[in-house]
């Protein structure tokens, strides 16, 4: 490949500060969940991540499309896009307040694996024998992580691996509106969607003097909240401008032992060595995923940047 195809190394230093942004925003938004899940319902927390994440978001999309930024071309798509996105962020939530702040993480993070096994499916994308291979060791990987020969069933693994699935067809739904789309746009309309959503049937069901308490103690916190909800997605979406996927991943990939380690230091969770020895082994799948994926990406048009969540 001609060394004016490449990205400079600049652009990679800026695209990995994008990265380790939004893997920071992610990290802090597990925490918070976590950390209400003793004292709100599942609806309560979605509600307050859609409500206070809108407004900022609403602004980023305002100053990247002014008056725009509403404007969608393939309504189907994103309608797709919404569906899969509210199961997979709901399943995400239940994960983390279920099961392990690292093993949560790790399975979450599992979805390039089921992204391969599904691009053939959907997208007519080629899989050779090396990306095949990964997927089955990376298979075999969640298998130890979700730990299913353990006497006691993990409900929160299940919802993890919900989470992982959802999450792969979200991304093939993304690349198929990357193509006509603008991704802060869509991802606006996800998010606008869920603060509506999610507080109408808390209303219904009368929860909202939860939501309403934990505004009174927390407000700062839950702006801080939904602040880094959108730094989730811009700085997802802004590395992958930036940077090269092969130099991104790795550090993608960071939020697997980092919220491991702060699931042992803060709430004092105990990971199996078999649970361990999982993470490790989709983790490095994942990242030799990616790997392959930019490989292949420079043999043909670089795919838009995805916004998910």
């Amino acid at each position: 490949m001609p060394d004016s195809q490449r990205v400079p190394v600049n652009g990679n230093i800026i695209g990995i500060g994008y990265m380790l942004i939004a893997v920071a925003a992610g990290l802090i938004t597990s925490f918070i969940i976590k950390s209400l899940s003793p004292v709100a319902t599942i609806l309560v927390i979605l509600s307050l991540r859609f409500v206070f994440s809108v407004p900022t978001l609403a602004a980023a999309a305002y100053v990247k499309r002014g008056p725009k930024l509403l404007d969608i071309n393939r309504w189907d798509r994103l309608i797709m896009r919404v569906i899969v996105g509210q199961i997979g962020i709901v399943f995400w939530f239940l994960s983390i307040t279920h099961t392990s702040l690292g093993q949560a993480t790790a399975l979450f993070q599992s979805s390039a694996i089921f992204v391969t096994i599904l691009s053939p499916l959907i997208l007519r994308e080629k899989v050779g024998v090396y990306r095949g291979s990964a997927v089955m060791l990376g298979l075999i990987g969640i298998i130890m992580i979700t730990n299913p020969f353990h006497d006691d069933l993990n409900i929160g693994a299940f919802y993890g691996l919900c989470s992982a699935i959802a999450g792969a067809f979200l991304v093939v739904i993304l690349r198929l509106l990357g193509k006509t789309e603008e991704p802060v746009t869509v991802a606006l309309w996800h998010n606008m969607v869920g603060a509506l959503i999610y507080p109408a049937v808390m209303l219904a069901i009368g929860e909202a003097f939860i939501f309403g308490a934990i505004i009174d103690d927390q407000l700062a916190l839950m702006c801080f909240f939904g602040l880094c909800a959108t730094f989730v997605q811009i700085g997802f979406t802004s590395a992958y401008q930036h940077g090269e996927a092969a130099a991104l991943a790795p550090v993608r990939y960071l939020s697997v032992p980092m919220a491991a380690l702060a699931g042992v230091l803060i709430w004092g969770e105990a990971l199996s060595f078999i649970e361990i020895t999982g993470m490790v082994i989709v983790v490095g799948s994942c990242v030799f995923i990616s790997y392959r994926e930019y490989k292949l990406s420079r043999r043909s048009p670089a795919k838009p940047a995805e916004m998910t969540a």
